[in-house]
């Protein structure tokens, strides 16, 4: 899942200095997820920007603000544009361009999105995938060292790791000793001996795009 931090409640106000009438998008599918960005927050930034002077036009959330199609289908876009001079999205960062390429009022941010991770008892998110278009952990036991390491090593651990131990940061285990355990439970050991090419960086160029074949 996509990961988002609502920023500061200051920051906010900054972000919509000039303007007095704000909608609000919220996002039930993804930041909703993470208690950073659904229909709750959206209400509770809703209520203090009025205390700040501002006058909010809605509070709404068509599901997953990044599908084109649920925004237009409830016209929530047409119905933010006629009432308010700025909208506030608290959508990850796809769903909020989403919203800004479909309007011709401006759009402003209201979190800033972090990762791809997993969610633990409903309030500890990882990260785990930094989508970099050339997935390898196919070979690394299902753990990836791309995202899980802060060097990014695909070739097994650097000279660094104590006791299993990151070297950057000794809070965290050292992925390829997470990677070596895993390839030993499931019989795949002799993955680490092989030779693994360099990666393809230039599968991660931006802007990506998928298309779905017929």
């Amino acid at each position: 899942m996509v990961t988002v931090r609502l920023k500061s409640l200051e920051r906010i106000v900054e972000e919509l200095k000039g303007f007095k009438r704000v909608f609000i998008f919220g996002c039930q599918i993804g930041s909703a997820r993470c208690k950073n960005g659904g229909l709750r927050e959206a209400y509770k930034v809703a209520g203090f920007l009025e205390g700040k002077g501002f006058k909010v036009t809605g509070v709404k959330s068509p599901g997953g603000t990044c599908i084109l199609e649920k925004l237009t289908s409830k016209n929530l876009l047409r119905e933010a544009e006629e009432s308010a001079e700025v909208i506030l999205s608290l959508a990850c960062g796809a769903g909020t361009q989403l919203i800004a390429e479909n309007v011709k009022i401006p759009v402003r941010t209201g979190v800033t999105t972090l990762f791809i991770g997993v969610e633990r008892e409903g309030r500890f998110f990882d990260e785990y995938c930094i989508a970099c278009g050339d997935c390898v952990i196919s070979d690394t036991g299902g753990i990836c060292p791309v995202a899980r390491c802060p060097k990014s090593l695909v070739n097994g651990p650097c000279g660094g790791a104590i006791a299993g131990k990151c070297e950057v940061n000794p809070d965290i285990p050292c992925v390829w000793y997470e990677i070596e355990r895993r390839l030993e439970i499931i019989g795949e050991l002799e993955n680490v001996k092989e030779n693994v090419p360099p990666k393809d960086y230039s599968k991660s160029v931006y802007p990506r795009k998928l298309i779905l074949e017929e």
